[in-house]
């Protein structure tokens, strides 16, 4: 099992949005000192807290910082860009990183305000989403001029100026259990990228499995990743006081107060089914974890874990050091 970073990123808007983004450009450095084998950066543009609006910028300028680690977007929203320009600028990066980049598409709507502000819902996005990556694949596998004309992009004879620095093209993936999305994925070989949900993976494998069947390519579970909060500490108990305050926070001040997400019904208890959810405790505790997720799942290719400073920045650093000493090694 592989393991890497899903950066939202998620800061309080009280923050320092300069120092926040230094952060994460110094934590994506660390995790390549480490050895974390992905980092997975998101596209947001409203309400302030996750505060990335272009990841192929940060994995840009993280890319001339780190040697190994391999990158993704996390996701672009396609519906929010003319298919082109969006494939025209994840070729310019595969070059840059000399192929250490996936394209990770999908809807948006995770921050629902996001498909709002553009006047989208998540079904015209989706259906925008679907467009893009039909145009782009004609794109990517002809060297024909392309034109295609939609109620919101026009393309006139379009080719692409510069070809992928990888063979064919980039790794793509989508953040998507939809069974259409995960048979494209199959028929290129490409990623699922889920949440902690590992009771969806044998329905995924399924719509897999069909999409490779169709264009008789390989599929395999290493094509299935899915991403969990992380906070490990010395001890459980460090592990579940240190993060209490923060995740608290993150979830009646933003999910609740500025998303729209319902509260809890059990106000009180509702940290502890948190705590069952997400890989919160000493490093024994999530490497258990890990080994049931593996279990209820059938086995995934990796993990990705959602960045979150809750209990500090130097608590931040330590569980990343932690995890990556003490308990990747008992996953291998």
């Amino acid at each position: 099992m592989r393991f890497g970073l899903f950066l939202q990123p998620l800061h309080h808007p009280s923050q320092d949005p300069t120092a926040a983004l230094e952060r994460d450009l110094d934590l994506i450095t660390l995790l390549d000192e480490l050895g974390y084998d992905e980092a997975w950066i998101g596209e947001h543009h409203s309400t302030g807290w996750e505060n990335i609006s272009s990841p192929e910028v940060v994995i840009a300028a993280a890319a001339e910082r780190t040697r190994d680690i391999r990158f993704g977007t996390g996701v672009v929203q396609l519906g929010l860009h003319h298919p082109l320009v969006a494939l025209d600028r994840m070729i310019l990066l595969d070059h840059l990183t000399r192929g250490r980049v996936s394209f990770g598409m999908g809807v948006g709507g995770g921050i629902p305000s996001d498909l709002r502000v553009f006047g989208l819902t998540p079904e015209s996005a989706g259906r925008r989403m679907q467009e893009s990556i039909d145009v782009m694949m004609q794109l990517l596998r002809s060297d024909e001029p392309v034109t295609v004309s939609s109620d919101w992009f026009e393309i006139e004879g379009g080719v692409l100026q510069l070809r992928p620095y990888t063979e064919p093209h980039m790794p793509l993936a989508v953040a998507s259990a939809n069974p259409k999305n995960v048979e494209f994925m199959g028929r290129v070989g490409g990623r699922v990228l889920l949440g902690g949900t590992p009771d969806l993976v044998p329905g995924v494998l399924q719509s897999l499995e069909r999409g490779a069947g169709e264009s008789g390519t390989r599929w395999s579970r290493d094509q299935v990743w899915l991403s969990y909060g992380l906070h490990v500490a010395e001890s459980t108990v460090d592990a579940v006081e240190g993060f209490r305050d923060g995740a608290t926070k993150e979830l009646f001040e933003f999910q609740v107060g500025v998303n729209g997400r319902p509260p809890p019904d059990d106000r009180d208890g509702w940290y502890d089914t948190y705590l069952d959810q997400q890989l919160i405790g000493s490093p024994s505790d999530v490497a258990e974890k890990i080994a049931t997720i593996e279990r209820d799942s059938g086995g995934v290719g990796g993990i990705i874990f959602m960045a979150r400073e809750w209990g500090g920045v130097d608590a931040a650093r330590r569980n990343w050091r932690l995890f990556a000493e003490e308990v990747a090694p008992k996953c291998a």
